[in-house]
C-alpha cells in the first residue's frame, strides 16, 4: 500500500509489501508522486520488480555479518559472541524490517536488570547496530531504520582508577601456576602494552641492543615502536636464555585467553591467602576488583610519575587522543602534593 506525505516542500512515497520491505522516493510534484506509486504498485504486481528489501530474518543477516565482516576484525571472537547471542534471542527470527526500538530497549533493560554491566550491554548494542548498518550501506536494504539509533544506550561507565601495587604483582607472580604469568605481569607494568600485544610479540621484532619491541598490527590498526625499560630488557633476555630458536616465533608461548584465566586464578589465590593472613584487621583492599587490563593503567600512571609528556607516554602506549589517555592515567594526590610544596 503507498503512503505519500508532504516534507520541506516535497512529496515522499512509501510503498510497503509483505516479502518486500519499503520502497520509497520523492518527488517535487504531487502529481508525479501519484504518478509512480500506482506505476510501481502495478509492477510489483506484475513481479517485475526484484527489490533487496525482500524478507529477511534478523539470524539470517547475523549469519551473513559473520561470514562477510566479523572475520576482518580483530574483536572478532568477542563480536561472534555478541551477534551469536542477538541471533538466539526472541527476536532472531523476526524480520530486520519488523523489529522495533521499544523491543532493542525491552533486551536492554532486560540486560540490565539481570545485573549485567553498563559496558557489555553497550557493547551488545553496538555489535546489533553494526548489522544493520552493513544491510542499509553495502547489501542493498537502503529502506531500512536501524532501531538501535532510535533508543537510548547506557552512560558510559567511569573509567577505572584502580592502582596496582609492587606488592600486589609480585605475590601474583609468586603464586601464579602459570610459568608465563610472571613474565607477561612484568612486560606490562613496565612497557604498557596491552595483553594481546604482549602475547603475539615476536622474537625477530625484538632489538635487545637498542632496547626496543616494533609492533607491526596494534589494536588501533597502527603500528609502534615500544622501548624497554631495563627490567623489561632483563625480563626478555631471561626468557631468550631458555628458547631454542630465538630468532623467529612469538616470544611467550601462551593465548590472551589463558593469560587471563592464569590472572584470575592467581589474583583469587592472592586475596584468599591475604584474608587469611590478616585475620581480624581491616581489609585494605589488596588484590580485590583487580584484572589484568588494569597493569596497563599502572604503567601509564608510572609513565606520568616518571616525567615523561603526554607526546612521550602515548607514543610508548599507542593511545591516539589525550581524552583516551586520561582515562588511563590515575595519578596519586599524595605525589603530586609534594610537588606543590
Amino acid at each position: 500500500m503507498a503512503s505519500i506525505r508532504q516534507r520541506d516542500g516535497k512529496y515522499q512515497v512509501r510503498i510497503t509489501r509483505k516479502g518486500y520491505g519499503a520502497l520509497s522516493k520523492t518527488f517535487t510534484n504531487r502529481g508525479d508522486a501519484v504518478k509512480w506509486a500506482r506505476a510501481t504498485e502495478v509492477e510489483i504486481e506484475r513481479g517485475a520488480i526484484q527489490t533487496h528489501t525482500r524478507s529477511i530474518t534478523l539470524g539470517e543477516a547475523i549469519q551473513r555479518y559473520l561470514t562477510e565482516c566479523t572475520p576482518r576484525k580483530k574483536s572478532a571472537r568477542a563480536e561472534k559472541y555478541l551477534l551469536q547471542t542477538w541471533a538466539s534471542s526472541d527476536i532472531g527470527q523476526l524480520e530486520l524490517g519488523r523489529i522495533r526500538p521499544a523491543q532493542i530497549a525491552s533486551w536492554r533493560d532486560t540486560r540490565l536488570t539481570s545485573g549485567a554491566a553498563a559496558q557489555t550491554a553497550r557493547n551488545g548494542l553496538t555489535a546489533l547496530s553494526a548489522v544493520y548498518e552493513q544491510a542499509i550501506r553495502e547489501w542493498g536494504f537502503e529502506s531500512l531504520t536501524n532501531p538501535v539509533r532510535r533508543i537510548r544506550r547506557p552512560s558510559a561507565p567511569n573509567s577505572r582508577s584502580r592502582r596496582v601495587s609492587a606488592d600486589e604483582t609480585q605475590t601474583l607472580s609468586r603464586l601464579t601456576e602459570s610459568r608465563q604469568l610472571p613474565s607477561l605481569i612484568t612486560l606490562a607494568v613496565e612497557t604498557g602494552m596491552r595483553l594481546s600485544e604482549i602475547t603475539s610479540a615476536r622474537w625477530e621484532h625484538l632489538d635487545l641492543t637498542n632496547r626496543t619491541l616494533h609492533l607491526p598490527d596494534t589494536k588501533n590498526g597502527d603500528s609502534r615502536t615500544v622501548p624497554l625499560s631495563s627490567t623489561a630488557v632483563a625480563t626478555l633476555s631471561n626468557i631468550r636464555r631458555g628458547v631454542t630458536e630465538p630468532n623467529r616465533g612469538c616470544i611467550l608461548n601462551i593465548t590472551p585467553h589463558a593469560a587471563t584465566v592464569a590472572f584470575r586464578r592467581a589474583v583469587k589465590r592472592a586475596r584468599k591467602a591475604y584474608l587469611e593472613a590478616r585475620g581480624d584487621q581491616p581489609d585494605e583492599g589488596l588484590f580485590s576488583n583487580l584484572r589484568f587490563h588494569d597493569l596497563r593503567h599502572e604503567a601509564v600512571s608510572r609513565m606520568f610519575e616518571l616525567g615523561l609528556n603526554a607526546v612521550e607516554v602515548s607514543s610508548i602506549s599507542g593511545h591516539k587522543t589525550l581524552q583516551m589517555l586520561k582515562r588511563y592515567t590515575h595519578l596519586r594526590a599524595a605525589d603530586l602534593a609534594k610537588k606543590l610544596m
